[in-house]
């Protein structure tokens, strides 16, 4: 079965992807079209963020139920983000040469394949591959979604649109907290995945037939930017192979890139991989919480988060309308995350949830790196630069969850208890963060701003 996954995804993503179009009418992405477009992206992006954070809730019960210790447990949660880390730069090219919301309908059939798995597994081997199926298949929720505004919206539209696409993400980590903590109680962690797999079918078909083909833009390197990202052409300049690998080249090549790329995976793939899985251990082991009081804590986190990104929506939108740097702001927010986390991890059992909540409203400031690192280069790459991005920071959630989890063990085994394990493994993921933001704080002499063709 391993060995026919790949043939699998490249057999539906590709035949959704060059399927017969019918000619459109020239539809502009304005109006009802806009919101359409932007609620059916959203509710697939909510669906992987929820597969995202589930693990938080069921943590304790899938423990029990398979008997894993805390590096399996970390290994099982990371494939998510091990194999959705994979896929970012298969994907970006994808994207850059094929209809972006066909991509993400096929893909999402295979995410609703890794979670029927998933449901009935009994074998640590076949979960591990049924999570792994769902990192797949909901690996360009995101990045569809972003790509598509960069071509069919305005400029000045692009933070915010990212801003309010992580918090239609944090809506689907709301939906993974108390929620299914209320619904394990009658179907138990098992029928959770096997309705989170019928909801990802509905997300397919909503993108594959709930919206219109949109005759695509220029996207040759040689053609300028359109000035108004609602006027749109018959312009259909599929990249070839050679120049989807050239223009990857050049995003890997950016200094600037890889000023953020660390930031990136040592921050937001820390959040990713601490709110995905170890904070709900956190909460019941070292601030000493039941199962409900967590759940609670947990939802709140999701609600904080959502709010904030909605907020930020309009906050960047406003900088961006006044010409101020969004970059500062993200820079500010990241470093004085990393700061509030880093106390956190030293208070122990004594940090409250106003704190938990300060450190996810900054870390929400992140958000801003997708659009700041897109603006480095060409709309015609933006599939490319979004996914390199992505791919650093699911490799740093993948290597944080599991490195969480091997830390706690070998802690353990030196004779820390429980408590102190955690807190060690969390104190080493604090001074790496700390370290990620001064090396993106400090400026690189003669930086050009002008975007990369």
């Amino acid at each position: 079965m391993v060995t026919s996954l790949p043939a699998l995804l490249l057999n539906v993503t590709i035949a959704m992807a060059t399927a017969p179009k019918p000619q459109p009418s020239r539809p502009e992405a304005t109006g009802r079209l806009a919101v359409r477009m932007f609620v059916v992206f959203a509710f697939a992006y909510a669906l992987s963020y929820a597969f995202r954070t589930v693990n938080a809730v069921i943590a304790q019960p899938l423990m029990q139920d398979l008997h894993l210790n805390a590096g399996q447990l970390g290994f099982l949660a990371s494939a998510y983000f091990f194999s959705f880390a994979a896929m970012q730069l298969p994907v970006g090219l994808l994207l850059d040469k094929f209809e972006p919301r066909k991509i993400e309908a096929g893909l999402l059939c295979l995410a609703a394949l890794g979670a029927a798995l998933f449901s009935q597994a009994t074998s640590f081997m076949a979960l591990w591959i049924g999570r792994a199926c769902i990192g797949i298949g909901v690996c360009a929720c995101l990045m569809a979604a972003l790509k598509t505004y960069s071509l069919y919206y305005k400029p000045e539209l692009q933070a915010s649109l990212s801003s309010w696409m992580l918090m239609a993400g944090s809506a689907g980590a709301l939906l993974a907290t108390a929620p299914v903590e209320a619904a394990m109680a009658h179907v138990g962690w098992r029928g959770v995945f096997a309705l989170a797999a019928g909801l990802c079918l509905m997300a397919a078909a909503a993108l594959y037939w709930g919206l219109p083909s949109l005759p695509k833009l220029p996207t040759s390197p040689n053609t300028a930017p359109p000035p108004n990202a609602t006027t749109l052409n018959h312009a259909n300049l599929a990249p070839t192979s050679n120049s989807l690998l050239h223009g990857l080249g050049k995003v890997f090549a950016h200094q600037q890139f890889w000023k953020q790329a660390p930031l990136c995976f040592m921050v937001q793939g820390g959040f990713m991989a601490f709110q995905g899985l170890w904070l709900g251990p956190w909460l019941t082991q070292v601030q000493g919480l039941d199962s409900h009081t967590t759940a609670q804590w947990l939802f709140t986190l999701a609600l904080t988060l959502m709010v904030c990104y909605l907020g930020l929506g309009f906050i960047t939108r406003h900088m961006a309308q006044r010409g101020l740097n969004e970059q500062r702001l993200m820079s500010i927010g990241m470093g004085l995350s990393s700061v509030v986390l880093s106390i956190q991890v030293w208070l122990g059992p004594q940090a409250t949830l106003a704190m938990w909540m300060a450190q996810a409203a900054l870390v929400s400031c992140g958000i801003i790196a997708y659009s700041s690192c897109n603006r480095l280069f060409h709309p015609s790459l933006h599939g490319r630069s979004s996914t390199a991005l992505n791919l650093m920071i699911f490799s740093g959630a993948f290597a944080t969850q599991w490195g969480i989890g091997l830390g706690i063990d070998a802690s353990q085994t030196l004779g820390l208890n429980p408590t102190q394990a955690m807190q060690a493994a969390m104190a080493g993921l604090c001074t790496l963060q700390l370290a990620s933001w001064f090396w993106y704080a400090w400026p690189i002499p003669n930086t050009s701003t002008t975007p990369e063709h």
